[in-house]
């Protein structure tokens, strides 16, 4: 009794998760249409996964898979048929890979395919593509961007065997909602989300969207972020409160949301909810473009859950000009009894986006078009009340996120004939022999009319311009 003995074994921790790096894509990470017409070669390298790991990557919802080889790298070939399937528009290329200790790695890179194709994108739903089961319970809209179809277009999109219709707007843009309760039958685990529709010349578009439905008893959720998930450049020199809730979280718990890269700490209540404000200071380590702002929790037994909502910040103002009024910038009287037409160009103002113009009393409206022209025509009838003498057309324009854009433009109403006296003509408007044989300067004044017009004097048959 008392005897012990002992002995050892030999562990490896390996807690680091691999690095995954993809290479450029098609020399520039755009794909015009002679590359998608070929297959195309995705490669890249990781580091602490070993040779022989599965590489996964994934683009526009379909998979590929390879293997790591000796030097670390690997690549994938992509057929021309897939590349042509997507259609044009953005994407975003992921690969992963799980070394042998169990730790999973991923990299992505944007590309884009801009290939004179019909394209549809569904955007990132339920702010990180996973539905949890505080979202289960609650509407759910789906979002998505089109290229190269017709305004009204139809695009039908198919989710858990239920087809769901929406309509292509001036912008590209289109949105449907579903119901809580069809969101609430959506089956745990992964959910492909189909996006169909046809240009004008009956070319397809379809796009694929995988999200994963995660029925975890405990849950975390983050509302929409400054009430449209559009962080606009006034918002983010506020203060932002940022709100969510919890399920099978007990009051008191931690969560921790990550903003722009700092962690800010609140506490769930009573009711499950958490909040917390975050200053101006820290929203500006949000970039423009796209940000996540994440959320994690975990319950008092340690289990946890996490979510994401997806914000976009747009802080630069869309510039609005005014193209040259009349031919001249001056109203005659000609013109000022017939439609007059005011147009000009925007910059960062989306197409669907109104642009009013305000001309004397009178605010007139027009819509930004795909190249960010607009134009619009003003009755005759509106422009007798016009004063006489310089006035200003002011136009202004707003982007989607609110942010607004202003510029004047001056135009002269001169609907006022001008009047003219000749000069006595040689002293007694008689030319005589000696003053036939002699050059006669012929003047005058004039009333109303501008210095350097052009005046025209006709002498017997002969017309004579001068510039005054």
């Amino acid at each position: 009794m008392g005897n012990a003995t002992s002995a050892t074994h030999d562990i490896t921790v390996n807690t680091a998760a691999p690095q995954v790096i993809i290479n450029i894509i098609g020399g520039d990470d755009i794909l015009n249409a002679d590359e998608v017409s070929e297959a195309q070669t995705i490669s890249g390298r990781v580091v602490n996964a070993e040779e022989g790991q599965t590489v996964t990557v994934t683009l526009g919802g379909k998979e590929y898979t390879t293997t790591v080889n000796a030097g670390g790298t690997w690549s994938v070939s992509v057929p021309s048929d897939d590349l042509k399937a997507l259609g044009d528009g953005g994407l975003n290329v992921t690969a992963t890979v799980t070394n042998q200790a169990g730790n999973e790695g991923t990299g992505d890179r944007e590309i884009a395919i801009d290939a004179g194709l019909p394209g549809l994108r569904i955007n990132t739903v339920a702010g990180d593509d996973i539905i949890n089961a505080i979202e289960l319970g609650q509407p759910l809209v789906i979002t998505g961007t089109s290229t190269g179809l017709a305004v009204g277009s139809v695009v039908t999109v198919t989710i858990n065997g239920k087809d769901y219709v929406a309509s292509v707007t001036a912008d590209g843009s289109w949105s449907l909602g579903v119901s809580a309760n069809e969101v609430a039958a959506f089956p745990a685990g992964n959910l492909v989300i189909t996006a169909n529709a046809n240009d004008e010349g009956g070319n397809p578009a379809i796009n694929v969207h995988n999200v994963t439905v995660d029925l975890a008893v405990v849950a975390i959720s983050i509302n929409t972020v400054a009430g449209d998930n559009i962080l606009r450049a006034e918002e983010r020199e506020q203060d932002l409160l940022l709100t969510g809730s919890t399920q099978n979280v007990e009051q008191g718990q931690t969560v921790t949301v990550n903003v722009g890269g700092k962690a800010h700490l609140a506490t769930v209540d009573s009711d499950g909810n958490w909040a917390i404000t975050v200053s101006p200071a820290d929203l500006n380590g949000l970039k423009d473009g796209i940000n996540n702002i994440s959320v994690s929790v975990n319950n008092a037994a340690g289990n946890g859950a996490s979510a994401a909502q997806e914000v976009r910040v747009d802080t630069v103002a869309p510039t609005i000009n005014i193209d040259t009024v009349a031919g001249d910038n001056i109203l005659n009287a000609v013109e000022a009894g017939q439609p007059l037409t005011i147009s000009g160009t925007t910059v960062g103002a989306e197409a669907g986006q109104v642009v009013t113009v305000s001309l004397g009393v009178k605010n007139y409206s027009a819509t930004v078009d795909a190249d960010g022209r607009w134009t619009l025509d003003i009755p005759a009838e509106n422009l007798a009340s016009l004063p006489i003498g310089n006035i200003e057309v002011i136009a202004s324009v707003s982007d989607k996120a609110g942010n607004g854009g202003t510029t004047s433009h001056h135009l002269l109403v001169d609907v006022t004939a001008p009047t003219m006296t000749i000069h006595t003509v040689a002293g007694d408007d008689v030319i005589n022999a000696t003053e036939h044989a002699q050059a006669q300067i012929i003047s005058g004044t004039t009333i109303d009319a501008v210095a350097g017009d052009q005046v025209s004097v006709t002498i017997g048959s002969k017309n004579v311009p001068h510039r005054g």
